[in-house]
């Protein structure tokens, strides 16, 4: 048995359910930063992965490293203003970029240029139709329906001194 994956393959469905699990955290608790702890704590995700997770989301422009706490992060925007859309752009914006595979082609004696040309302005223009609509669908779902969810299991902040374990 197979699964199904609409945006890839399971590695890609795993890392859009961490972004969003871990966005939707600060979007619960937006305004307030949230600290590498309470994200551990409230994740079950380890320090490393969560340090790894919040710097991609600042490199996506979604969050930033509060100014006076450290370890505290923050969102950038309002909340209802993070959508799956900007999940999904942040996700793929980390993906490795892995060489193509060299596929045998026919000699240019064999193609017209022509119908070569045609074909990739066709497919080119087919990727940019897919991506238009699978953007305009994940723009429609706001991580603020996650606030409510979230709201309850906030963890409280770590009492200075105590170390992370």
């Amino acid at each position: 048995m197979t699964d199904d994956f609409i945006l890839g393959d399971s590695a890609l469905h795993q890392r859009l359910c961490a972004i969003t699990e871990l966005l939707g955290k600060f979007v619960g608790s937006a305004p307030r930063p949230l600290s590498v702890w309470q994200l551990v704590e409230g994740t079950g995700r380890t320090e490393r992965e969560i340090g790894a997770l919040c710097a991609a989301l600042a490199r996506a422009g979604l969050l930033r490293g509060h100014a006076r706490l450290l370890d505290n992060w923050e969102l950038v925007c309002a909340p209802d203003q993070v959508t799956l859309e900007d999940v999904f752009r942040c996700v793929m914006a980390e993906q490795p970029v892995l060489p193509k595979p060299a596929l045998p082609l026919p000699s240019a004696a064999a193609r017209p240029a022509r119908l070569q040309h045609d074909a990739d302005l066709l497919v080119m223009q087919a990727a940019m139709a897919i991506n238009q609509s699978v953007f305009q669908h994940l723009r429609q779902f706001s991580l603020d329906r996650l606030k409510f969810s979230n709201a309850a299991a906030l963890v409280p902040q770590r009492p200075r001194g105590a170390a992370l374990a």
